[in-house]
């Protein structure tokens, strides 16, 4: 050991990064003034810092010198270190020279984290795929007990888990979160919605844990084992689309740089919805003008060709008039089928072309397309149709009602395809605040389309496929429903935006 007040020993001790003096058995036998500092070590806790550093032969950098390595500790589980350091050969044993890069590090991961995310948001067609990765860089970059991302699938449309770290997945965590709100669970998150700003509450599981209105997340909540929490608000354009919420481990520090780390995250996360929003605007627009070129094909090829042959059939039956027994007989009989199989057709494909045709519901509002369609029916079948719209369909997303308006066309077309009915039904509303409901009724005989004794030529099934097609990609539910007594209705159900947390307190 140098003697006191050797140039040696001066050196040892104002050197300006940690120093250790390390046995060939990996025993710290002695640190410098600045390695105590830097790991807030007492003198009489060296015993602490045994095998924290390697010793065997270290790999070699550029130019021979020896390559920094990495090691973990920590006086206190709140206070984790990484250090790097560099070992040196010294007489009967090695100087470890060390620093703290604890910070560094972090900010490493936390830059790695964002452009990983960033080259998701670029290149991943999928949202949920993109928020669920975005969810494990976040876990991983600050060892984090548990990530979740909420967002809305569309523009104002309710809140769904679509990413998530740490914690069991499970499809109902929404449903139990809002069950929670039932129950007058506090549920901070609302505050960032409404504010837009962070919201940080420390100690928050034991609170959690101990209310009886949060029992219903108990079991999703209760491992890993968390503390801190943090609601971070995703805002795109300006407007709230979702929660980033961050369950820090026990012990764990929630500093100013987390929390800006959190919101870029968060920014990270509006730029993936807003992207995925343009990709679906994108695949409307496409969607929209091919159908209405195959509406414009349809109707100047098909629907005009069928309607010539239903002609040459009129053609026919005056040919059958005129012919003599008993080929007049056969010949009208085949008119006849030839003309109901034609005319059913051109039903088919005049409601087919309307469908592909963008629906009115844009320029009118559904209340007033859905009188147009009610009077055009009524004036071209003599059914008495009756229409009943509640008020507070007038709030809901217009891309929802343009579905609403497609499946009641396709019902009432229906209707009075196959049912015979004299007169017919449709209600919109309903379902109180969390609902829209769609019925339409008929008093018909109460036969479904796709019937095996549907009539030659008659749709089998089609039609209700794209209902329940449109009802589904709203998360709704379609049923049809015959009566014993003769008559049909045709129920779908479609959650509304009233369910989104920042829309409903309780």
């Amino acid at each position: 050991m140098s003697a006191a007040g050797s140039p040696e020993a001066e050196w040892w001790e104002v050197a300006p990064v940690g120093l250790a003096r390390v046995d060939t058995t990996g025993r710290v036998t002695r640190i410098n003034r600045a390695g105590a500092a830097l790991l807030d070590l007492a003198g009489d806790a060296l015993a602490t810092l045994d095998g924290l550093f390697e010793i065997d032969e270290a790999p070699q950098g550029a130019a021979g010198i020896e390559a920094e390595r990495l090691a973990s500790w920590a006086m206190a589980p709140s206070e984790p270190r990484e250090l790097a350091y560099r070992v040196h050969g010294y007489r009967h044993g090695y100087i470890v020279s060390f620093r703290d890069v604890t910070m560094r590090r972090q900010q490493e991961r936390r830059a790695a984290a964002v452009a990983r995310t960033a080259a998701r948001v670029a290149s991943e067609r999928s949202l949920a795929t993109t928020l669920n990765a975005m969810a494990s860089e976040v876990l991983r970059a600050n060892g984090l007990a548990g990530v979740q991302i909420l967002a809305t699938g569309q523009p104002d449309g309710p809140l769904h888990v679509m990413g998530s770290a740490g914690f069991s997945s499970s499809d109902s965590f929404f449903a139990l979160l809002m069950e929670c709100q039932r129950r007058g669970a506090d549920l901070r998150m609302l505050d960032a919605l409404r504010t837009g700003t962070p919201v940080v509450i420390h100690h928050r599981y034991g609170a959690v844990m101990a209310d009886p209105a949060w029992e219903p997340l108990h079991e999703l909540l209760r491992s890993p084992r968390w503390d801190a929490f943090a609601s971070v608000p995703i805002l795109v354009r300006e407007r709230a689309a979702g929660i980033l919420n961050v369950f820090f481990a026990p012990e764990q520090k929630v500093d100013h740089g987390t929390i800006e780390f959190l919101a870029t995250m968060a920014d990270q996360a509006a730029l993936a919805i807003d992207y995925a929003d343009l990709l679906e605007r994108e695949r409307y627009v496409a969607r929209r003008a091919e159908r209405q070129r195959l509406a414009r094909d349809l109707h100047d090829s098909v629907v005009q060709q069928v309607f010539s042959i239903g002609m040459q059939t009129q053609a026919l039956k005056v040919l059958a008039e005129r012919a003599p027994e008993p080929q007049a007989e056969s010949l009208a009989a085949v008119a006849a089928e030839l003309e109901e199989i034609t005319q059913s057709t051109l039903q088919d494909l005049r409601s087919l072309v309307n469908q592909l045709q963008p629906s009115p519901v844009a320029d009118k509002g559904l209340r007033a397309a859905l009188q147009t369609l009610v009077e055009n029916t009524r004036r071209r079948t003599g059914i008495d149709v009756a229409l009943a719209v509640a008020d507070a369909v007038d709030e809901v997303h217009a891309p929802l009602l343009e579905d609403v308006y497609f499946i009641v066309a396709e019902a009432v077309h229906n209707a009075v395809k196959h049912s015979g009915a004299g007169s017919i039904r449709v209600e919109i509303g309903g379902g109180g605040a969390s609902a829209l409901e769609v019925s339409v009724r008929d008093d018909g005989h109460g036969r479904l389309p796709e019937l095996p004794d549907a009539a030659p030529g008659r749709s089998r099934g089609h039609g209700l496929a794209s209902m329940r097609e449109r009802a589904g990609q709203w998360g709704g539910q379609l049923s049809v429903d015959l009566g014993r007594g003769g008559g049909t209705t045709v129920r779908a159900r479609f959650p509304l935006p009233q369910n989104r947390l920042d829309k409903e307190e309780r």
